[in-house]
């Protein structure tokens, strides 16, 4: 799986942060963070607590999806900095290589806000799921493809 997703984060991911990643094996944990968090998000707001015809528009629905991605990019911030803190060295022999996680703030904010925008993605991909279940939000995000 490792290896799909190595491919997957290749297309768009600066390949140095992506090689600290894969060494680490962060890439699967990252991913079904990103997919836990989407569904939660998701079960809240179709299934419960939050499925009241109250909070069952469009501008919830879209607060929703970005405390999906926001929080997504918190954690992915937070996890590159905690490990960049622990300054864990590229190689145990040739220290002259440097540290893993040694490639910035920028690198780190455009790793981050990849995986927003992939927790975004998926919490709409399982809103076109779970809107069936929903009493209240069945037309949330789009009419299609409701019963």
């Amino acid at each position: 799986m490792e290896e799909s997703l190595y491919n997957f984060y290749n297309l768009f991911v600066n390949s140095n942060l992506l090689e600290d990643l894969y060494q680490e094996e962060l890439l699967s944990p990252l991913t079904w963070t990103a997919i836990g968090i989407a569904f939660v998000v998701a079960f809240a707001f179709y299934i419960w607590p939050l499925n009241k015809v109250s909070f069952s528009g469009m501008g919830h629905w879209l607060l929703m999806m970005g405390i999906s991605a926001l929080s997504m990019f918190v954690i992915s911030l937070v996890t590159l900095y905690q490990k960049a803190g622990q300054e864990i060295p590229r190689d145990e022999s040739d220290l002259e290589q440097g540290n893993l996680f040694d490639e910035g703030v920028s690198v780190f904010l455009s790793y981050s806000f990849t995986m927003a925008l992939l927790a975004a993605v998926i919490f709409f991909i399982i809103s076109l799921i779970l809107k069936n279940f929903s009493k209240n939000a069945k037309h949330r995000p789009m009419l299609w493809p409701s019963k």
